[in-house]
């Protein structure tokens, strides 16, 4: 069976699998009012170390009509949607708010730390309505839970021709969320249930679907720039796309952006030109040593938003508590990682000879892969930070071998949105060379591209 007869075959699979099947049986709903402060959601959203919620408003006594008590509290208790407030969005409209009050940034470390405390509890009282991007209805994703699983994707996840959907809202008859689905849940359930994509699709690997090219190398049609998209390798593929990375030196607020202007969330940290690596000191330009993403704002408080002013490694190290040695070449050479304190990076061992497609890989052990395997890094799960800080700075990362199921593994298993594609020794040590993510859109897309586009 060729690919494109895989990919078929998931799709039809994927039209009879009811989406009700991955909403979790008890979710507790976090939701912001839109009249709440921004400093009130970041504590809201660090309590319940979440990423994002619903915004919501609340509908007052003049739009009632009636008049009449019950009407109030059946208004009161079915507030209505009107978008998603992200740690993403807060930082973008922080950005904004900077650039408004201060022009361009400074990359003087003392200057900009200055500046982001003085203007950081001003922006913490700014109501979330006016952050620019609340209220934006094409953040507004919504469906009923009897649809199918390739309906929502293709309608709220990933439409064609629009911006990708992180999360979705679940309505009942009465119009009241019951349940909030992200795509990494979509993907958790494909990992759990990989019949949904069968064994030729599940055993087909990184470079077979087109997301092992180094930039540059697209096919024909293929998107460039956001690295939260993409789509099916054969069908205008995010492969090849240029890979935005950031310096260990630039700070943390500048990277992020960066990252901003790129319309992506997250990106490998690199090591600077005059960065040690090894034992043998060097250049260690290109080399990736960490992963910088918008998860890593998941606890930041508007009293802590002058952290943002130190350099990324530092600032990776402040969360991961531990120390960045980037910039000894003789603490380096006596480190397990070159670059931080806390010991190695988890590894994916290489995949075993006669391992089955179906087997998961394992993201524990300490070892350098070889080809084919993968080292571990990522910053970005979904709970757990103090797991998190015991393992130190991680990588999440898959070489071309590596197989559609083990990705998506590596996703699920690792609570991280991207996996970072590493060129075949292309690092020194046990560091690589990044030339290509994968993300949960972009495995989205290719299984909801429609056969028409994959020709």
């Amino acid at each position: 069976m060729v690919l494109s007869e895989a990919l078929a075959a998931a799709e039809e699979r994927l039209s009879k699998c009811p989406l009700s099947a991955i909403i979790p049986q008890h979710q507790n709903i976090v939701c912001l009012e839109h009249n709440n402060t921004v400093g009130a959601a970041l504590q809201l959203l660090a309590k319940r170390h979440i990423l994002s919620a619903p915004l919501v408003i609340m509908p007052g006594l003049e739009d009632l009509g009636g008049g009449d008590m019950a009407g109030v509290e059946e208004a009161a208790s079915a507030p209505q949607l009107i978008g998603w407030v992200t740690v993403e969005s807060i930082l973008r409209a922080f950005l904004s708010h900077l650039e408004e009050k201060h022009g361009k940034l400074p990359r003087n470390m003392l200057l900009l730390m200055t500046q982001l405390e003085k203007e950081g509890p001003a922006f913490a009282e700014k109501p979330l309505i006016t952050v620019s991007g609340s209220e934006d209805r094409g953040l507004m994703f919504q469906v009923h839970a009897d649809v199918s699983l390739l309906t929502a994707l293709r309608e709220s996840f990933v439409p064609a021709g629009k911006s990708a959907a992180h999360r979705l809202a679940v309505f009942d008859p009465s119009g009241s969320i019951t349940a909030v689905i992200s795509q990494l849940d979509v993907i958790r359930h494909l990992r759990e249930h990989p019949e949904l994509l069968g064994d030729e699709l599940a055993s087909a690997t990184v470079e077979q679907l087109g997301w092992a090219q180094p930039p540059g190398t697209g096919r024909p049609g293929s998107s460039s720039g956001s690295g939260s998209g993409g789509g099916a390798p054969a069908a205008g593929s995010g492969a090849g796309r240029p890979l935005l990375t950031v310096e260990a030196s630039l700070p943390a607020i500048l990277a992020y952006e960066r990252m901003a202007r790129a319309g992506v969330s997250g990106a490998p940290v690199v090591a600077d030109a005059e960065a040690a690596v090894g034992s043998g000191g060097g250049n260690g330009s290109g080399n990736m040593i960490a992963n910088l993403s918008m998860s890593d704002l998941r606890n930041i408080q508007s009293q802590h938003l002058g952290i943002l002013a130190l350099p990324v490694g530092e600032f990776l190290a402040l969360l991961h508590n531990t120390s960045y040695l980037g910039y000894s070449q003789r603490t380096s050479a006596q480190a397990a990682h070159p670059f931080f304190a806390s010991g190695p990076p988890t590894m994916l061992p290489p995949p075993s000879p006669s391992a089955s497609p179906r087997r998961a890989p394992s993201s524990s052990g300490v070892g350098v892969g070889a080809a084919g395997g993968g080292m571990a890094e990522g910053g970005e799960a979904e709970g757990g930070e103090a797991a998190a800080a015991a393992v130190g700075i991680r990588m999440i990362t898959c070489g071309p071998e590596t197989t559609l199921l083990q990705v998506l593994s590596l996703l699920s298993d690792n609570k991280v949105h991207r996996v970072y594609v590493g060129a075949p020794n292309g690092g020194q040590g046990p560091l690589l060379k990044p030339m290509g993510v994968i993300t949960p859109t972009d495995i989205l897309r290719l299984l909801t591209a429609g056969k028409a586009a994959r020709k």
